[in-house]
């Protein structure tokens, strides 16, 4: 019963991170998209969620720990019952065969869950630090070319933004000879 409810839990879990990504990966237009992450970046929601997070992730650590001791168990309960089989001289009922092969094959899918969360875990984590600091540089950016734009006017070779002096000169290609 209780490795059910964990087995759900970790296959609910899966899902929502499955549409959480599919939204973080959808294209928007860059405006838009920046727009969302600093205005979402202002409600500090790494800050607010890290122990609900780092309690997912050592539930996910627990249900992995949960299902490699059960394969494992299986794994050993099979070995002892084919050294088992070849002292008796005779074969086991098909039933018990295909009932070890039921819960092998369901281990290794729980573990692909677990596996599959953890990595859509780091992959949301990384794709929302992407896209807020690209949201940042761009913003820095925009700044950028206004106060250049503005100064440009009354000095044409030099802006100076936050007292650091920018140099505005083109950028010339190398050519191969």
């Amino acid at each position: 019963m209780v490795r059910s409810l964990l087995w759900t839990s970790v296959f609910v879990l899966l899902m929502f991170e499955l549409v959480v990504t599919l939204i973080l990966v959808l294209p928007i237009p860059r405006k838009w998209r920046n727009w969302i992450c600093l205005k979402v970046s202002r409600l500090e929601l790494k800050k607010r969620l890290r122990v609900p997070l780092i309690g997912i992730f050592f539930a996910l650590l627990f249900a992995l720990l949960d299902t490699t001791t059960y394969l494992q168990h299986i794994y050993l309960k099979e070995n002892n019952e084919q050294q088992q089989r070849q002292q008796r001289l005779f074969d086991s009922s098909v039933l018990d065969r295909h009932l070890i092969k039921e819960k092998e094959y369901k281990t290794g899918r729980n573990m692909y869950l677990v596996g599959f969360a953890f990595t859509l875990l780091f992959v949301i984590g990384r794709l929302t630090e992407l896209m807020q600091e690209h949201a940042e540089l761009e913003q820095q950016v925009e700044r950028l070319t206004t106060a250049a734009t503005t100064t440009s006017t009354t000095t044409p070779s030099v802006a100076t933004v936050n007292n650091v002096g920018i140099e505005m000169t083109p950028v010339q290609s190398k050519k191969k000879n």
